[in-house]
């Protein structure tokens, strides 16, 4: 069902963006609206937003960030407190995390399915490509 839901958005999603960015994109909208159906609550249950420290590598390779827009208006809120508190620029980071260890599963199945999707279309790509097209004019 939810695999489903991220699908049917995956497909509309413009074609420059990676499955990844359009994953952080939609998990983005589904948390930043009130749940109207039984995706959204679950993704309400499962998923939340963490802050890490950009100065440490991230700690599992599939993790899933933010859309940038999304993570400057979390800096941005928390801002006046941190001008007050001190000058130093704000390396954190924000990405999703699964509150359970069924969310855990849940995000990775869903970055499972995206990557599995973004491998698509470069087969797709991949087979309408000749010889041809790589060989170089000659002099």
């Amino acid at each position: 069902m939810i695999l489903e839901a991220f699908s049917q958005y995956l497909q509309t999603a413009s074609p420059e963006l990676s499955a990844s960015q359009v994953l952080s994109a939609w998990l983005w909208e589904r948390l930043n609206c009130v749940p109207k159906t039984n995706v959204d609550q679950v993704i309400h249950c499962e998923v939340v937003i963490a802050k890490g420290v950009s100065s440490r590598a991230m700690t599992h390779p599939r993790t899933i960030r933010l859309p940038e827009d999304a993570e400057l208006a979390l800096k941005t809120r928390g801002r006046v407190k941190r001008l007050i508190d001190s000058d130093l620029p704000d390396l954190s980071v924000y990405f999703f995390k699964g509150s359970s260890p069924s969310g855990i599963r849940l995000l990775n199945s869903l970055y499972e399915y995206s990557m599995s999707y973004e491998q698509q279309k470069w087969s797709r790509f991949i087979h309408t490509v000749k010889a041809s097209d790589f060989r170089l004019p000659r002099p």
